[in-house]
């Protein structure tokens, strides 16, 4: 029988108003303190963050993830995270009280938090009038989902290494055809026009980035 070994849970909370108690679990990180297993799941479900909040950008979760998820290794204590996120994210975020877990398999036990944290249910789930970005996006959800393709396309497409070291911004859809990626990604001009300016910049990297590597952005 595989021997027990003794992990912490950190659950990362989500703070969307500050002067209210309610709180949004987004991530959860299962370490070993002697170094031994350390990991991080960060909820996908953009339905429930667009609910909380719905002016807050995709992106920003995104860039929490990555921030976090690059310091893992070093992360040991639940002062250390906390330390970290009131440095970069002040008072939106939060990290909830250590708790204790012990189990024989860290992978599988990580799953099963992950399930537990995580995955919203289709009972009780709140629902609010999506608006601005994250309309356009559940819009193409359901146009990729009712094409039947939706399975098969890729989410959250990392850019980083075509437009530089340390950028968190991702495109939402996308996949390959032969030499060429083509991408969708939501941005809303009604809401703020400096959305659509970001993306044409970033745009252009990556275009850029991509044909260095022989692919065509379509």
């Amino acid at each position: 029988m595989a021997e027990k070994r003794q992990l912490e849970l950190y659950l990362l909370r989500f703070l969307p108003h500050a002067l209210r108690d309610d709180f949004v679990t987004v991530g959860l990180l299962l370490v070993e303190s002697d170094g031994g297993f350390a990991e991080m799941r960060f909820t996908r479900d953009m339905r429930m963050l667009q609910c909380v909040a719905p002016e807050v950008e995709w992106e920003w979760f995104g860039m929490v993830e990555q921030e976090i998820r690059g310091r893992l290794g070093s992360l040991r204590r639940r002062e250390e995270l906390l330390q970290l996120v009131n440095e970069k994210f002040g008072t939106m975020l939060d990290v909830g009280p250590t708790k204790a877990v012990i189990t024989q398999d860290p992978e599988e036990e990580m799953e099963a938090l992950t399930s537990m944290y995580l995955v919203s249910t289709a009972r009780g789930e709140r629902t609010q009038q999506r608006t601005g970005r994250m309309a356009i996006v559940h819009s193409m959800i359901e146009a990729f989902a009712n094409a039947g393709v939706l399975e098969l396309m890729q989410r959250d497409l990392d850019v980083m290494q075509y437009t530089g070291l340390g950028d968190p911004f991702r495109i939402d859809f996308g996949y390959r055809s032969g030499g060429a990626v083509k991408m969708f990604h939501g941005v809303s001009v009604a809401a703020n026009l400096d959305q659509a300016l970001a993306v044409a910049y970033r745009y252009s990297r990556i275009e850029a980035g991509m044909r260095r590597v022989h692919l065509q952005a379509s």
